[in-house]
């Protein structure tokens, strides 16, 4: 009978029936605390700014009481998902709440221009490449990239230069090998979530200059025999002329042009043989063209060499 009266007096209680995410937060690669807003079935994570994005996280989660979260506190999470990440909050009574996580990464607006062009051309030289300066660039080739953008819209990733470390305010890229010249070109720049196309440009071949080494103000050299002059960029040479080119034309003082054949490019020794013709009239050469087996006049700069 007594065992009957206690049993009778039992309270029950009802099942629990929240289910909410009182807090979700997780640590940054330096250890602090971040903590997500909850807001109605979002849970808004906002990433430091200029901070690497994780591919991975592991919250810590708060729930209502005696309620279940899944997945569960502590279960790493994978960030780089083509789906919604989604959290199911189960309360006592059964009854459950579904949050999606909304990764925020809260970049400042990238500012900046392509600062290799001259007059909306980019004359080649070696190595190519392409510089953006500017404010805000995330330094990390993970989350910025560059891309040169061809006159048919094809798109080439390009690669960070070796010789340049990427900055806050400046990244620079090198040129994909057949980068040739032409028209129609872009560079693309994206970091994080801002992207800057540049405007179209003409890829120009180098110069003279950027081919022979001009090791002094003038070259001395009598007419008839060779002039042999340092050739300064093999890359150049091979990749842009050796193809196409035929014969060089000088332009003396007179503004007396001569074509000369048997030109010869050594790129072993590194040199450039060019046979002088006797019958220049003028007293130096003011001018050297380089001209392709179609007759084309490839590129032609000043070159000054006094002839004996």
């Amino acid at each position: 009978m007594l065992a009957l009266t206690c049993w009778s007096c039992k309270t029950e209680y009802p099942s629990l029936p929240y289910n909410d995410i009182e807090s979700f937060s997780i640590q940054d690669a330096d250890g602090k605390i971040l903590s997500a807003s909850i807001v109605n079935d979002q849970i808004i994570l906002y990433w430091p700014p200029l901070v690497e994005q994780p591919e991975n996280i592991t919250p810590t989660i708060k729930v209502s009481e005696l309620a279940t979260i899944t997945p569960a506190s502590g279960t790493p999470i994978k960030l780089q998902s083509e789906k919604p990440i989604t959290y199911t909050v189960r309360a006592q009574d059964g009854s459950s709440k579904n949050y999606t996580l909304t990764f925020q990464y809260n970049q400042p607006i990238v500012q900046a221009t392509f600062n290799s062009l001259s007059s909306g051309q980019y004359y080649i030289t070696d190595p190519n490449t392409f510089t953006f300066i500017g404010e805000n660039i995330i330094p990390n080739e993970t989350q910025t990239k560059g891309y040169l953008i061809d006159k048919d819209g094809k798109e080439t990733l390009l690669s960070f230069s070796k010789n340049i470390v990427p900055t806050n305010f400046a990244v620079t890229f090198t040129a994909p090998d057949d980068f040739k010249a032409g028209t129609g070109y872009k560079v693309k720049l994206v970091s994080g979530r801002y992207s800057i196309v540049s405007d179209s440009f003409e890829a120009v071949l180098p110069s003279i200059l950027n081919l022979l080494i001009k090791s002094n103000l003038l070259y001395s050299v009598k007419k008839g025999e060779n002039f042999v002059a340092p050739l300064q960029s093999k890359v150049l040479y091979e990749r842009y002329f050796k193809s196409d080119f035929d014969h060089f034309i000088a332009v003396d003082n007179l503004n007396k042009e001569y074509t000369i054949n048997n030109a010869v490019f050594d790129v072993n020794a590194m040199t450039v043989t060019i046979p002088i013709p006797s019958n220049v009239a003028g007293s130096g050469i003011n001018k050297l063209k380089m001209v392709d087996k179609s007759g084309k006049v490839l590129l032609e700069d000043t070159y000054y060499i006094t002839l004996n």
